[in-house]
């Protein structure tokens, strides 16, 4: 998806985006449990593609890069400095922070290598990327793949594998440490993360910077 369609559609449905959050609460949980249980105390950290700032607010990240203006709103609202811009050109100087979070992003990104690329650039020498993304090679990923058409927000979306992103990771400089999974089922429950990839649809994984 391209750059500019990616804001037009988020300028447009960022509070229906906004709602998810709390139509979903467990799932959310679980989310971000995954998240946390892959994250390393950090100092400077910041997240590409905040969007509304949900996931920032949830593990005290204070900064964020977005496109979408109606969606970097809601992130300042919630306490979250945000700088508009995009994940292939971040507006930082290179080695900047120590930690990066890149949060179901990868799916509206039509080339991964060159984000990962950038990504690589403003880390610091052993910083870390935090990565949670939908694993397209899953049960409930191949369930999104087949319904895609159906949702606006995943119409245009470009799923991976998390052994794709592995790879990917492995070829831009990074070596992945941990990689945590959850949300197996649509049930309406509370989601267990657990350790490795390859059953739940939401996998989180770090990668250090080589």
């Amino acid at each position: 998806m391209s750059n500019t369609k990616i804001s037009q559609l988020f300028d447009k449905m960022a509070n229906v985006y906004d709602q998810w959050f709390d139509d979903n609460p467990r799932v959310v949980a679980a989310e971000i449990a995954a998240i946390r249980q892959v994250t390393l105390p950090f100092n400077h950290a910041l997240e590409v593609g905040v969007g509304t700032g949900r996931f920032a607010e949830a593990l005290g990240i204070k900064l964020g890069v977005e496109p979408s203006v109606a969606m970097a709103n809601l992130a300042r609202a919630r306490g979250i400095e945000v700088v508009e811009g995009f994940a292939q050109a971040l507006p930082y100087a290179d080695v900047t922070f120590d930690t990066l979070f890149m949060i179901t992003v990868d799916c509206y990104l039509e080339q991964l290598t060159p984000v990962l690329r950038e990504c690589h650039r403003v880390l610091l020498p052993s910083g870390v990327l935090v990565i949670g993304h939908i694993d397209i090679d899953t049960p409930l990923g191949a369930l999104y793949q087949a319904e895609k058409e159906k949702d606006v927000f995943y119409r245009d979306a470009t799923f991976r594998g998390t052994n794709t992103i592995i790879d990917k990771l492995k070829q831009t400089g990074f070596e992945v440490e941990a990689i945590r999974q959850t949300v197996s089922t649509l049930e309406n429950i509370d989601h267990e993360v657990r350790f490795g990839h390859g059953d739940g649809v939401f996998v989180a994984l770090r990668a250090r910077k080589c």
